[in-house]
């Protein structure tokens, strides 16, 4: 039987720019984190291969699993993190034979193998590719069967939640009044969740230990992770752990990674006037989603002022802080205020360190030395050409 090791891809991951700020198998797929469907699909996951960066953190937080190792011994089915979560998919994976591997438009999705070294998997893509040809191995062409983009998580909601019903976790505070509304699914909610007054909450939608629910409406087809504070109105979308949008404003059909904050009166557009599919941007220039509603993607870390407008189908960096109209992708660890008339300035490091850790600390939750590692990497391997020099503390 075979060993199941994940390999993330980097600079070439097309599920930035959430993948700045935590390896692909992390991020939220139909209410659950996609390792989480890749364990119940292929099996018990022995070994992560990652950026550098992640290291650290892993390590910390996933100590059954190992990272990076110099060496996996015996058969290994190695399996590219960005694999979409399906059954047919983890089929024409668990199929292949020892010296096969699945290419899956241009990119590999999974291999069988003996003894992979740490070193042989720095590469991903048509680098892979090109070093499992190297070896012998035979390509089996199966394209779809990758996640090929952000938008890809904020469609995955439709995939459908189990359950029926309102279901209730330990120590749950329902203030009256509060509707549900579980025609199209269930609402599920975790241990230690408080729905103030005025709530209305459509299924399906799933929401996380300890989150608060001020007096809001959520739309159905909601993911809001562990931790977070949600008010205004949200759709179609997911918020990731420890986030906040507590207040008035609109979120639809986005992507809001951990430890963000929304201010009052931020919208997310999630269509176009003239209700024309939404594109966005990638590496390789502008690609059509094929959706009609998209709003955003929001990363790690990441600041949206009061009254901030973002435009439809537009990614948020690591770290930025955005202020007025966002028309454009903002870059990871910068202040953006191009309609205000600011010049983009970048952050200071420590000043985005100083700000996690205050985030940290109203969460009584300690930080750990591998977060701050990660962040120090990122934001050291962004510098440059990236964004704009010349520091500047908020």
């Amino acid at each position: 039987m075979s060993t199941v090791a994940l390999f993330e891809e980097d600079a070439s991951n097309p599920m930035l720019p959430l993948t700045l700020a935590k390896p692909t198998f992390r991020l939220i797929y139909s209410y659950r984190p996609i390792l989480t469907h890749l364990k119940r699909g292929l099996g018990r996951v022995t070994a992560f291969f990652v950026p550098d960066r992640f290291e650290l953190l892993l390590r910390e937080t996933e100590p059954e699993v190992a990272v990076n190792p110099d060496l996996m011994e015996g058969e290994v089915l190695l399996v590219n993190s960005r694999l979409r979560p399906e059954k047919e998919v983890f089929e024409a994976v668990k199929q292949l034979g020892v010296g096969q591997f699945i290419l899956s438009d241009g990119s590999v999705a999974a291999a069988r193998l003996s003894n992979p070294r740490a070193g042989d998997l720095s590469g991903s893509g048509p680098q892979m590719a090109q070093w499992l040809r190297r070896l012998g191995m035979e390509a089996l062409q199966r394209d779809g069967s990758l996640l090929m983009g952000p938008w890809e998580l904020v469609t995955g909601l439709t995939k459908g939640l189990a359950g029926t019903g309102v279901v209730y976790g330990s120590h749950v505070d329902v203030e009256e009044p509060v509707y549900f509304d579980t025609a199209k699914g269930p609402v599920l909610l975790a241990d230690e969740v408080k729905l103030e007054a005025f709530s209305r909450v459509a299924g399906p939608a799933l929401i996380g230990k300890g989150s608060v629910i001020h007096s809001a409406r959520l739309n159905g087809y909601c993911y809001i992770g562990e931790g977070c504070r949600v008010g205004g109105e949200v759709e179609g979308s997911v918020v990731q752990g420890h986030s906040n949008k507590a207040h008035f404003g609109y979120l639809g059909h986005s992507y809001v990674g951990e430890w963000v904050n929304i201010g009052a009166g931020a919208v997310t557009s999630d269509l176009k006037n003239t209700y024309g599919s939404i594109r966005v941007t990638v590496q390789e220039g502008r690609k059509d989603t094929g959706l009609v509603k998209l709003g955003s993607f929001v990363a790690d870390l990441c600041k949206v002022s009061i009254n901030a407008s973002v435009y439809a189908g537009k990614g948020l960096g690591m770290g930025c802080h955005v202020h007025g109209v966002v028309a454009e992708d903002v870059k990871p660890f910068v202040i953006y205020g191009r309609s205000l008339g600011w010049k983009e300035r970048e952050l200071l490091l420590d000043s985005v360190l100083e700000t996690f850790r205050r985030m940290k600390a109203r969460r009584n939750l300690p930080v750990l030395k591998g977060e701050e590692v990660l962040i120090r990497r990122a934001y050291e391997m962004t510098a440059g050409a990236s964004r704009p020099q010349g520091g500047r503390r908020p």
